[in-house]
């Protein structure tokens, strides 16, 4: 694929770019042995891409194929997405949890990675296990929590229902019955007056050959750039064709949305318009200007110029 660079790496989710740094964070695959879950980060600071918008001329193929992720957090709590903060300093993580630590949103300090934890809890309830963490310009942080983590094994029974969640810049976090089976990706669109959700209805605990009658779609509700309040019964908007929908993002007029077969593209009515395909399972993206970063659990795949991809 033109345009189209892989870097072999344990690169579940995440995933965020720093441009200070010259870095891309993102959290690894579950492990059976050992800390669960870690953030690594790769660092391109030898290629200097922050400096311009003109990647492709200092991109060289092998370089990069041997570019090796450093760690950053050894043990994440089960990390899930990862996303950066409004005042760039910081790295806020959506931690799923495990049966002896609970499920959250943690802010990690990009300088020193001293942590603060900014929910943990609702209504006196163990939260399931947070998948998506972002936050408005307004500060107000939007995670979402399916119960992946019990259905997969490593969470206790829920005690809350799948729900979105809103834990506004000042006063108490609040829920939202989005009335989606396992309320997953998020993103909100440039004017922040509406959030875009995706479903990805699915236990967990078999494998692609059984019909679990997924709903891998994703929907649009209001959102309040003020208050932070989310509303309405959420609006259809499409489903994709393999897998099930998961890390998503504006940017511009564009709706990226991650699929079983590459990067789902639609308008900012979320009118989808076609698809960057890739061979493997899209799971989370990094919008930068012109370029993608997608993380795919065997690596990450770094596309330039990806509105010319779309097809």
């Amino acid at each position: 694929m033109s345009n189209t660079y892989f870097i072999p790496a344990d690169a579940h989710e995440g995933c965020v770019w720093v441009a200070a740094q010259d870095r891309l964070y993102f959290s690894t695959s579950r492990k059976e042995e050992g800390p669960g879950v870690a953030i690594h980060y790769l660092d391109f600071s030898h290629f200097e891409l922050a400096r311009d918008g003109n990647w492709a001329e200092r991109l060289d193929q092998t370089a990069l194929k041997n570019l090796e992720a450093q760690s950053w957090v050894a043990d994440a709590n089960m990390a899930n997405s990862l996303s950066l903060s409004r005042d760039g300093k910081a790295l806020l993580v959506a931690e799923q949890g495990d049966m002896e630590n609970p499920s959250r949103v943690s802010r990690i300090e990009l300088d020193d990675k001293s942590t603060t934890i900014r929910f943990d809890g609702f209504d006196g309830k163990p939260l399931n296990s947070l998948n998506k963490v972002i936050e408005s310009r307004q500060g107000h942080l939007i995670v979402s929590d399916p119960d992946y983590g019990f259905r997969q094994g490593f969470r206790p029974a829920p005690e809350l229902e799948p729900s979105l969640y809103v834990i506004p810049q000042a006063g108490e976090p609040f829920a939202f019955d989005c009335g989606l089976e396992m309320p997953h990706g998020l993103a909100l669109s440039p004017d922040e007056k509406t959030l875009f959700v995706t479903d990805t209805s699915n236990d967990g605990a078999h494998g692609e050959q059984v019909n679990l009658g997924r709903r891998a779609s994703v929907h649009r509700f209001s959102f309040d750039p003020a208050t932070g309040r989310i509303s309405g019964d959420g609006k259809f908007l499409f489903s994709v064709d393999q897998g099930v929908p998961d890390g998503s993002e504006t940017d511009g007029e564009a709706l990226l949305v991650c699929g079983g077969d590459g990067i789902y593209v639609a308008d900012g009515a979320g009118h989808l318009r076609g698809k960057i395909p890739l061979p493997r399972t899209a799971v989370n993206l990094a919008v930068v200007g012109d370029h993608l970063f997608v993380t795919a659990d065997a690596g990450v795949y770094l596309i330039l110029d990806w509105r010319t991809r779309v097809s």
